[in-house]
């Protein structure tokens, strides 16, 4: 199905790379035991009242707010393409015509979002909070993916993807200068006083985060691997001249993908060493904590 030209007056356009299948994707979108469990940003939850993903079905459900408000929704289907395209339209909060594409790429999938508003007032209103809120939304498909089973699903693993507008040497850099390390590393209000890094297979990571209080988190760990703006692999199995750490938690890897245009296909895939610890490693915040870094990341990268 050909997607008509995207208009920037009246549209918002969202869109995230995630290493896994189109197949995983359509069936959180199109399951809707999984569809309650992520739509709409952090903190909101669903109830389903209709569910008829086809065309001129209708999908009715209320959205509850962290507050307790509750919002009617009501969507129409106009096209549903397995695993291709889904495109309804929106009612009665905010009017609007969702497109949901997914366009396999990179060992992934792209998935794009494009709301586009008949009201330009409405979409003057919208355009100051829905991007961000799309993101936690994605946020919260990542989360419900990991649940879902597939060929790519790992029960160690956690992830984080991300389109940067920045080449990829650029979110590179920023991972091994620490001048620069030290200007996103730690989520908000957390600081990163110490960073000591000797970038290369086999050497040591000392880096320091710092909450209000003033309580220091030192992290030290080793890198495995290191091709220049493409990859970083780093465990904290090791310490300094491969001294055995206490207790080997995970191991990170960064790659730092080309899209056609120049901009950086970033993933960071976190393995631990048990399903414990992935657990663990969630229930402290992974997700919340690893894409505020992401976003200081970013808007480091995309301003310089």
């Amino acid at each position: 199905m050909k997607i008509e030209k995207f208009d920037p007056t009246h549209e918002i356009c969202s869109t995230r790379w995630i290493p896994v299948s189109a197949e995983r994707i359509y069936t959180a979108l199109t399951n809707p035991e999984y569809l309650a469990e992520w739509w709409g940003p952090r903190g909101f939850r669903n109830t389903f009242h209709e569910f008829e993903p086809k065309p001129s079905g209708v999908w009715r459900f209320d959205m509850h707010s962290p507050e307790g408000k509750t919002f009617e929704n009501r969507n129409v289907f106009e096209t549903v393409e397995p695993l291709k395209i889904v495109i309804f339209h929106h009612e009665p909060v905010h009017r609007f015509r969702l497109t949901i594409s997914l366009n396999p790429q990179h060992q992934g999938t792209e998935l794009t979002w494009r709301m586009a508003f008949d009201d330009t007032a409405e979409y003057e209103e919208a355009k100051a909070y829905i991007p961000e809120c799309n993101q936690e939304c994605f946020d919260r498909l990542e989360q419900a993916l990991a649940r879902i089973e597939g060929p790519d699903t790992d029960e160690h693993d956690l992830r984080l993807t991300r389109i940067i507008n920045a080449p990829p040497r650029e979110v590179f850099r920023a991972w091994t200068k620490p001048e620069l390390l030290k200007q996103w590393f730690a989520p908000s209000p957390l600081t990163t006083p110490v960073v000591e890094i000797d970038v290369r297979p086999g050497g040591s990571s000392f880096v320091v985060m710092k909450d209000e209080d003033g309580n220091e988190m030192p992290l030290r760990g080793v890198y495995l691997e290191v091709v220049e703006n493409e990859r970083i692999v780093a465990t904290d199995a090791y310490t300094t001249a491969w001294e055995p750490s206490d207790k080997p938690f995970m191991t990170m890897f960064l790659s730092f993908g080309t899209l056609d245009d120049g901009r950086t296909r970033y993933e960071a895939r976190v393995r631990h060493w048990t399903v414990a610890d992935r657990k663990q490693h969630e229930e402290m915040g992974f997700h919340d904590g690893w894409r505020k870094c992401t976003d200081q990341l970013a808007r480091l990268v995309e301003n310089s």
